[in-house]
């Protein structure tokens, strides 16, 4: 399991990276204004891991 800003760093291409980072922030933001309240974003984010129905050994890489 990783935390979503970890796994958002290392989205391979630069562009997709950027765009992704960007998308949650907004995403964040626009929850912020709709409910009235301060959101997190790394609450927002949460943990990455693995697909439904694969498991990871320790010290093996995600896909």
């Amino acid at each position: 399991m990783l935390e979503g800003a970890i796994w958002a760093e290392n989205i391979p291409f630069h562009e997709t990276r950027d765009y992704v980072k960007r998308v949650l922030a907004n995403t964040t933001n626009y929850a912020g204004l709709i409910t009235g309240q301060p959101q997190s974003l790394k609450a927002r984010l949460g943990t990455v891991g693995p697909r439904s129905g694969q498991s990871v050994e320790p010290n093996q890489e995600l896909p």
